[in-house]
């Protein structure tokens, strides 16, 4: 088991109660069925299904998968996201919301060939990553250089998340608008229509958000 899939097994009860609601970029589908890929609580998925689209939940984590089921009552697959269990062009549309920076290294890369090969031909993924350049991590620069001075990467960092007077240390890639562009077409996507997405910053890019065609 991966460290990101143990550590969400056990913040899944309180992830599920904290975050409920789904993200607006599920407008941005229109046709099925949809891989809900990084699916978390469900809130995306059972958002979508209340809205008529077929559409399967796919996670690394048992334990949100099993919290999903609660709002969702669809197919549930446990899966790593860098090697999808799916036939080829098995989706007209990928949802990957806030999951694709968890992956460390190539697998980033791997991943999205992998949501480009289960797209159906002229099919659609929506895809978000965390932004580098974004408030809330600037305090954390002089630790990201320090860990980029020792030979890792500037753009990982442990985010916490506090559960029962535990602290559990979540692994990001932090991502600039070039480089997750960059990694898009690498991946052998063309078509590709970008926008950031914030929630608290007026300023800044929280999240950079892809819409891509295979």
């Amino acid at each position: 088991m991966s460290e990101i899939a143990r550590i969400y097994d056990e913040i899944a009860d309180s992830y599920f109660h904290f975050r409920s609601r789904p993200w607006p970029e599920v407008e941005l589908v229109d046709s099925g069925p949809v891989l809900d890929l990084g699916c978390g609580s469900g809130r995306n998925a059972s958002y979508l299904m209340k809205r008529g689209f077929e559409i399967i939940c796919a996670d690394i984590s048992l334990g949100m998968l099993n919290m999903a089921s609660r709002i969702f009552s669809g197919e549930r697959v446990q899966c790593d996201a860098a090697f999808l269990p799916f036939r080829d062009g098995s989706f007209s549309t990928v949802l990957y919301i806030a999951t694709l920076h968890h992956l460390e290294d190539d697998l980033r890369l791997r991943s999205l060939m992998e949501v480009r090969r289960v797209l159906k031909d002229g099919g659609k993924a929506i895809i978000s990553v965390w932004a580098l350049f974004q408030p809330r991590f600037f305090r954390k620069f002089p630790e990201m250089f320090l860990n980029f001075i020792r030979g890792g990467d500037f753009h990982d960092v442990y985010v916490p998340w506090r559960k029962g007077g535990r602290v559990f240390m979540r692994y990001y890639h932090l991502f600039t608008r070039s480089e997750f562009l960059s990694l898009l077409r690498k991946a052998g996507f063309s078509e590709i229509k970008y926008h950031k997405r914030s929630f608290r910053s007026r300023f800044f890019a929280e999240n950079h958000v892809a819409v891509v065609r295979k």
